[in-house]
């Protein structure tokens, strides 16, 4: 029996430490997209509150990786899409391309990652708009 409990305990153990390597990873991916999402003039329009959008992005991110929960590829993936997220000027986008080419696949497949962003934030654009929609007609 100790045996067995032991062998949960690690078990249990190593889980827990791969999914704080995650959750460490997307919080820097939230904290980019948070900066990034400041500046947002549709967000200020609709006031969208930056934090949220973050959230929702980086949700739909990890809903959309390869592998499970605690694969530990998902770090880098995580780190990948911070740098894309991230990237300053064309320039910086081309070298994150660049640098994460082999965990995608290919140029092309990095390239399709890092554009994928535009697609999750415009579909957190609509969950978000209607989550404060909700949210009005609850308090009227």
């Amino acid at each position: 029996m100790g045996l067995l409990m032991r062998n949960l305990l690690i078990a249990f153990l190593a889980v827990f430490l791969l999914v704080g390597c995650t959750s460490k990873e997307k919080t820097s991916l939230k904290e980019a997209l948070v900066a990034k999402f400041k500046d947002d003039a549709d967000l200020k329009d609709y006031k969208l509150d930056p934090a949220t959008m973050a959230d929702c992005v980086v949700g739909e991110i990890s809903d959309n990786l390869p592998g499970f929960g605690v694969d530990p590829r998902r770090e880098q993936y995580f780190e990948a899409f911070t740098h894309f997220a991230s990237a300053a000027s064309p320039a910086d986008a081309e070298k994150a391309i660049t640098d994460y080419q082999e965990l995608f696949g290919s140029v092309k497949e990095a390239r399709h990652a890092a554009m994928s962003i535009t697609d999750y934030v415009i579909t957190c654009m609509g969950k978000v708009i209607a989550m404060a929609d909700e949210e009005q007609g609850e308090g009227k």
